[in-house]
């Protein structure tokens, strides 16, 4: 059994995911302008000045989501993914998860991005599992909470309940991300693969003789 991992966002998509829902949801008249500014300053915060995701998770969760019924989220959602995944595909990417599915892989989407969001991407694109951050709901359906942010310790912990479960080698994991955030799973990997690095993860690539995609 080979094990093939994905990061989504600028992995597997040439975008993020959650940010082109965001505008997805605003031009819908889903939130407000303010709303939608504040978002765009969390995620610049995140990129160029180290805000911590989980941080930036929280704040966009209570700008946006929070009160709202998960079920219309969830068909905006498919709507969403219906109508755009195809031009936010990383192609050469795709070209090596069909490669993978096609030798037999098993092919797994890890993503810090929302589980309603990355469920009707994953089923698109056919792997046969997946795991993402968790929004969760009250007891009328609305959501609530986030009751848990998947980073790159968590990515590797599930790696890790795999390779328990079906006593993989290293040899046989191959893992694609973009960012030094999933260090922790990259360096479980036998092969690991960076797309488009950022600064902090295309150092590493060199230094270890890891393939840049």
């Amino acid at each position: 059994m080979n094990l093939t991992v994905f990061d989504l966002d600028h992995t597997l998509l040439n975008a993020n995911s959650s940010y082109r829902f965001g505008a997805y949801l605003y031009r819908k008249k889903f939130f407000s302008f303010f709303s939608l500014l504040a978002c765009l300053t969390y995620y610049t915060r995140h990129k160029l000045l180290r805000m911590p995701l989980q941080k930036v998770h929280q704040k966009t969760f209570l700008s946006i989501f929070r009160g709202h019924s998960l079920r219309e989220i969830e068909r905006h959602a498919k709507a969403f993914v219906e109508q755009e995944l195809a031009g936010m595909l990383h192609l050469p990417v795709l070209c090596r998860l069909r490669e993978a599915q096609k030798q037999g892989d098993y092919t797994v989407i890890l993503s810090s991005s929302p589980d309603f969001l990355v469920r009707p991407i994953a089923e698109a694109l056919g792997v046969h599992d997946w795991k993402a951050t968790i929004y969760s709901t009250d007891g009328l359906g609305n959501l609530a909470h986030i009751s848990r942010i998947l980073e790159g310790q968590g990515k590797a912990d599930y790696v890790e309940s795999l390779i328990r479960q079906w006593e993989l080698s290293r040899s046989s994991i191959t893992v694609y991300s973009d960012s030094y955030l999933d260090l922790p799973v990259l360096k479980m990997a036998g092969k690991a693969i960076a797309v488009d690095p950022d600064f902090q993860l295309k150092r590493i690539c060199q230094a270890n003789g890891w393939e840049i995609l």
